[in-house]
C-alpha cells in the first residue's frame, strides 16, 4: 500500500506502482533528481567552500543599506533603491586573495558559454538556478569561470539541469569578463560531480 501511495504521489501510473519487484528508486530518483555522476578525478584533500567565503563581509554602509532595503523597499523611491543597491554592489567586485590558488570544492549551478556545443568545456559557475540565463547576474564575486579541458558532455548538464554541481579544482582570483557575466574568480576544474539531493 505504501508503495501505491508513494507512487502515486509523485505521479506514476498505478501498473507501474503494483509490480513492487519492479520499482526502482535509484532509476525514479535519477529521473527526477539527475543522476550522480563525476566527471575527472575528484580531489579528497579539496577545501570545500561556501559562496559567502568568496565575497568580503559587507561594509557598515552596505549593511546599512540592506537593512533599509528590507525594512523599507515598498515606500522607497526608485532613486534611494538605486542609491542602495550601489551601495551593496560595490561589495560585489571585492574578491578574497588569500583563495588564489587553492584548491577548493564550491557547489552551484553549472551555465556553459557555448549552447550550441556538444562538449561543453567552459561554464560559470553561479549560486543560484537561473542565474545569468532567466534573471541578471549576481555580482563578480559571486561568479566563477569554470574551464573543464577534459569537456561534459551537454546531454549531462540538460539532463541535470535543475540540479547542482560540485565542482573541484585550482581557483585563481582573477577577475575577467565573460559572454554571459563579469566574474570574480576563476578555476580549472579537475573534477565536475553532479550533487547528491
Amino acid at each position: 500500500m505504501r508503495t501505491l501511495l508513494f507512487a502515486a504521489a509523485l505521479g506514476l501510473t498505478v501498473p507501474y506502482a503494483l509490480q513492487a519487484g519492479a520499482f526502482d528508486f535509484q532509476k525514479l530518483s535519477d529521473t527526477v533528481f539527475g543522476a550522480s555522476e563525476v566527471y575527472g578525478t575528484e580531489d579528497p584533500d579539496a577545501r570545500e567552500i561556501e559562496w559567502e567565503d568568496l565575497s568580503p563581509p559587507l561594509s557598515p554602509e552596505a549593511q546599512a543599506a540592506a537593512a533599509r532595503l528590507n525594512a523599507m523597499i515598498d515606500s522607497m523611491s526608485d532613486e534611494d533603491i538605486a542609491d542602495a543597491m550601489a551601495l551593496i554592489d560595490e561589495n560585489g567586485s571585492e574578491i578574497i586573495e588569500t583563495l588564489d590558488g587553492q584548491t577548493v570544492s564550491l557547489e552551484g549551478y553549472l551555465v556553459p558559454l557555448d549552447f550550441e556545443a556538444t562538449e561543453a568545456k567552459a561554464f560559470v559557475l553561479v549560486p543560484y538556478m537561473g542565474a545569468c540565463i532567466h534573471v541578471p547576474p549576481p555580482p563578480p564575486n559571486q561568479i566563477v569561470f569554470i574551464e573543464y579541458e577534459d569537456g561534459m558532455p551537454m546531454e549531462a548538464l540538460e539532463k541535470n539541469i535543475w540540479t547542482p554541481f560540485r565542482v573541484t579544482g585550482a581557483l585563481r582570483a582573477a577577475p575577467a569578463k565573460t559572454d554571459l557575466a563579469e566574474v570574480g574568480y576563476q578555476m580549472s576544474a579537475k573534477s565536475i560531480r553532479v550533487s547528491e539531493l
